[in-house]
């Protein structure tokens, strides 16, 4: 089937200098993730963004976009090119990455266009405790640093072009620094005469999740 076209995007990384040191580790289990696609056949065409859109909470244990495809509704009109369909894939999450699976969409290609992206919308306190986004080497089609942007509490992913098969496979791992609600009292410093100092420390947690879109024809 036809995949969606998605927006161009470059990989953004945000530097984290220092963070208090709190005992829970950066997690999206628990939170809303919102899933919507982009297709733009050039970059001065008409953006259109998939009717849906789809918002699921993050399961350790539940595969939270198990049918992509079914999120599609075809009485909505597409841009040139596209199919009235999305790319069979199935798009987890976990507790810091997100994954996208192809073992529904058969062998094919997304659609050939400026923008055939995936969209994830993160919960305005996940989000700002994101830092980075990178693709992990396991990821098998073709996705390049250059099609991968976080901005603001948003991650895109650019497929356009690319070809899939059953085997293929993306995860994207997000790392974030600790989460302070989850305890709110910041690691102290002992008196001078138990301790000399006690070092502060930044946690970095590598979180991804793959999830399939099916791209527009």
């Amino acid at each position: 089937m036809p995949v969606w076209h998605g927006l161009a995007l470059t990989a953004s990384f945000f530097a984290v200098g220092t963070a208090p040191a709190y005992s829970a580790d950066f997690s999206l289990v628990g939170s809303d993730l919102r899933l919507r696609t982009l297709a733009q056949s050039t970059p001065t065409s008409q953006l259109f963004t998939t009717s849906f859109p789809a918002v699921a909470t993050v399961s350790e244990t539940t595969l939270e976009f198990p049918d992509v495809s079914s999120l599609f509704d075809p009485t909505v009109g597409v841009p040139p090119g596209f199919a009235n369909s999305l790319v069979d894939v199935a798009i987890d999450a976990g507790e810091d990455y997100l994954e996208i699976d192809f073992d529904n969409a058969g062998s094919r290609g997304y659609a050939t266009a400026f923008q055939n992206t995936y969209v994830f919308t993160f919960a305005d306190e996940i989000a700002l405790l994101i830092t980075e986004a990178t693709i992990d080497p396991i990821t098998t089609i073709g996705l390049t640093p250059d099609r991968v942007t976080f901005e603001d509490n948003e991650l895109f992913v650019n497929v356009q072009s690319l070809s899939y098969n059953p085997d293929s496979f993306v995860r994207i791992n997000l790392n974030g620094v600790l989460n302070p609600d989850l305890d709110p009292e910041p690691a102290t410093v002992p008196e001078p005469g138990t301790l000399a100092f006690l070092g502060g420390t930044v946690l970095l947690g590598w979180v991804t999740k793959r999830r399939d879109w099916r791209p527009v024809s």
